[in-house]
């Protein structure tokens, strides 16, 4: 067998294989007496079937099947070997594989096309200044939180009259005669329509166009309980029938509230809530703040690091992996997203390999105990005992699942992340105070 590789720029290759009668006739004849051994055919005993018949079926695709075989594991090995860093897999000549006789030929040429991991330098100094925001948690911010707690622990009680934050049950029936039960929360209602809604009472109907009421798709089901993937076809008038009317009324600022709001600390007066939902708040804030940062060193160093990419290479392999499922305008349209990620990609392994950055099986684990404890809703302090080996069991399941695909999506957080701190600590930092609305403004304003 004979392995080529022909560089045509510094992104792009192609790879020549010449394969010879030699290099696959023992596996051929091999596949081909173990698969006599197992086919059946009316007239012979179970493996007594002519070798000539069998080839004459089934030689053709043995032949191809191994013969593909035999050439995808010489191409990785030849690439290993030689240490040749690609992008995407190598793809296949279109015209050299239409142009095979099967039938006939005894030696066979490929060719495959490569695009090669580009070599680029990467600026990690003090040249590079980025802004780190410091939130600070305002006592506007504080009491709206709080505001907000006191709604998520409120209470409904039964009333007559729709008003503003209500939770509305209705029958809701289209023209064709079905019924939904529908529960309409208040603010989901457009602003154009809640006047129909607003005074109403319990026994009341009230017909209106259902997308009129509701403008989002996601609002439809929601309110409907129906699959968004089933809402296009719901649409005209409805009768609403009011059934039932809820109002809101906030939990009341005592212990009660404060247990609940935060499980398993003592906290009796308000000053020491107010003081821990502050705590609470500012952790949040640190938290958005890292997450800003970290977009922006993407940000950054995505667009002004130079890395050139074998373009037309990797919109033809990205239209051959998902199959024709997406169109090659959608794909040219949605390359510059699938292009920074790509960049990003590189510059961690980049990164990583010079500053021998490694994720160790514990830091894995120690993401998903960190998922199992926000989910359950547990503090650090309650992490111990019995508790703790609860978490730590729920962790290495949600570790095992989709065979080991969600190891490998913590795994890659967990990389990431590393990746980053190690840019940070190597680049400039001007923090920045801001209050909660400035930033937000900022941010939205990047998007």
């Amino acid at each position: 067998m004979e392995i080529t590789l022909e560089k045509k720029d510094k992104v792009n290759a192609s790879l020549k294989v010449r394969l010879k009668e030699d290099d696959y006739k023992t596996k051929y004849t091999t596949k081909l007496k173990e698969y006599g051994k197992k086919v059946q055919l009316k007239g012979f005993r179970p493996g007594h079937v002519p070798a000539g018949l069998v080839e004459k079926m089934y030689g053709k695709s043995i032949l191809v099947d191994e013969i593909n075989s035999i050439v995808s594991e010489s191409i990785n090995g030849y690439l290993k070997d030689n240490q040749v860093e690609i992008l995407g897999d190598p793809m296949p000549n279109a015209k050299d594989m239409a142009s095979i006789d099967w039938d006939n030929q005894k030696e066979f040429d490929f060719t495959y096309n490569l695009g090669l991991s580009p070599e680029f330098s990467l600026e990690l100094s003090d040249k590079v200044v980025l802004e780190k925001f410091v939130i600070n948690a305002t006592d506007k911010s504080v009491k709206e939180t709080i505001e907000n707690l006191r709604k998520q622990f409120g209470t409904y009680t039964d009333t007559e009259v729709i008003e503003s934050e209500d939770m509305i049950y209705a029958d809701a029936t289209d023209a064709a005669g079905k019924t939904y039960k529908a529960i309409l929360p208040e603010y989901r209602i457009d602003e154009k329509a809640k006047k129909q809604f607003l005074g109403a009472k319990k026994g009341d109907i009230i017909v209106a166009d259902i997308r009129t009421v509701l403008t989002e798709e996601a609002a439809i089901a929601h309110v409907l309980g129906v699959d968004k993937k089933d809402t296009a076809s719901i649409s005209g008038e409805f009768s609403f029938n009011i059934t039932r009317i809820s109002h809101p009324s906030n939990a009341e600022l005592a212990e009660e509230f404060y247990g609940k709001v935060f499980r398993g600390a003592e906290i009796k007066t308000y000053e020491d809530f107010e003081a821990k939902v502050k705590e609470n708040v500012s952790r949040n804030y640190e938290i958005e703040s890292k997450n800003a940062l970290f977009s922006d060193v993407f940000e950054y160093f995505t667009k002004n690091t130079k890395i050139e990419l074998p373009e037309d290479f990797l919109k033809d392999w990205l239209y051959v992996i998902n199959e024709g499922k997406i169109s090659k305008e959608e794909i040219a349209t949605q390359f510059p997203s699938f292009e920074s990620s790509l960049k990003w990609d590189l510059i961690k392994n980049f990164v990583a390999k010079q500053a021998d950055i490694k994720v160790e099986h514990e830091e894995v684990l120690a993401k998903a105990k960190n998922l199992v404890a926000a989910q359950f809703g547990l503090a650090d302090s309650q992490l111990d005992g019995e508790m703790a080996k609860l978490v730590d069991q729920f962790a290495n399941n949600v570790l095992q699942r989709d065979n080991g695909k969600e190891y490998r999506r913590f795994f890659e957080e967990a990389f990431g992340e590393k990746v980053l701190e190690y840019i940070i600590s190597k680049i400039k930092l001007k923090e920045k105070s801001v209050d909660p609305e400035e930033f937000r403004k900022m941010r939205d304003s990047k998007k």
